[in-house]
């Protein structure tokens, strides 16, 4: 797979707040630890999309930064998901 990444030729901000990032990566841990009934994260079998897409929504992207980061198809894709899910 051929993945390419953007160019930093220009400055780009960090995250505002680092531990609002790793406070968010934790729960987001736990919930899952929490899923697999004291099983290994290892042996779980999930949606990567799913997982990058609650991700973004957790450190409070927008709708356009969400598709900025995961991609329009996925970003569709996970939102369409998400809600079929919802109801």
């Amino acid at each position: 797979m051929d993945v390419q990444f953007a160019v930093h030729e220009t400055p780009t901000p960090g995250l505002l707040d680092r531990t609002l990032a790793l406070e968010s990566l934790s729960v987001f841990r736990q919930e899952w630890e929490a899923v697999t009934d004291s099983g290994s994260l290892m042996d779980v079998s999930a949606s990567v999309g799913l997982m990058l897409f609650d991700f973004t929504s957790r450190l409070g992207l927008t709708p356009d930064e969400q598709a900025l980061v995961l991609g329009d198809q996925l970003c569709f894709e996970a939102r369409r998901k998400v809600n079929e899910n919802s109801f």
